[in-house]
């Protein structure tokens, strides 16, 4: 696989099977939206020379530009909770990210598991999601289509066995 298919849901079945690898590798423009720092650290140290990681407080514009001005393929990892903040200083910096940009959740099951805890910063991911013309949420743990968040049910399922 070269690039992650769009408007879906993406089932592994098995970890560790590159599909965050592909999107950062791939030549679409791509945010991918990941639930945790340490993984935005462990893919940033393995690909520090094309991801850029946007987390936590503050305003990032200054590195968000920096970087723009030095890439020609946006690739940013950045965690669910500031997946809009990072949309809306691309936007700020002229990028039409809705359109031009692919957005990847990895592990989307967590917005699952901690959507009562984490409410604020999943509702904002699953409130942005939409706007893009290209979505693409991965995971590999199994959930039964039934229990699907309801703004990923209409979203069609591919499996990778």
């Amino acid at each position: 696989m070269s690039e992650i298919p769009v408007n879906c849901v993406l089932s592994k079945g098995v970890t560790g099977c590159g599909a965050t690898t592909v999107a950062i590798n791939q030549p679409a423009h791509t945010i991918i939206a990941m639930p945790f720092v340490g993984l935005i650290d462990n893919k940033t140290a393995q690909h520090s020379d094309t991801l850029l990681g946007i987390y936590g407080k503050g305003d990032k514009t200054e590195e968000i530009k920096n970087y723009l001005d030095t890439h020609d393929t946006i690739k940013i990892a950045t965690t669910f909770d500031s997946t809009k903040k990072v949309c809306d200083t691309l936007q700020s910096l002229g990028v039409d990210v809705y359109k031009d940009v692919r957005l990847v959740v990895d592990e989307w099951h967590i917005l699952f598991n901690s959507y009562d805890f984490r409410y604020d910063g999943i509702r904002r991911l699953l409130d942005t999601a939409p706007l893009f013309e290209n979505v693409t949420y991965i995971s590999s743990t199994p959930i039964e289509r039934k229990y699907y968040l309801e703004e990923l049910k209409h979203l069609p399922e591919y499996r990778i066995e």
